[in-house]
């Protein structure tokens, strides 16, 4: 691991970070959140990228 990476580990760790999306699912009584975390590099729509973690949940 390089030195940069490390640093920017700690900086992530010491900066919280707010989601940029909360699903909610209620499932048999009980209440699933979740936050979802793009990456802001990312040249993706916002549409895309829900998407995909749509997607995701459904092959689960």
């Amino acid at each position: 691991m390089t030195e940069k990476q490390k640093t920017q580990t700690n900086e992530e760790r010491a900066m919280p970070r707010k989601p940029d999306g909360v699903l909610t699912k209620k499932m048999n009584g009980k209440t699933f959140v979740t936050e979802i975390y793009f990456d802001k590099k990312s040249k993706d729509t916002f549409q895309d990228k829900l998407f995909k973690v749509v997607q995701a949940q459904r092959k689960e």
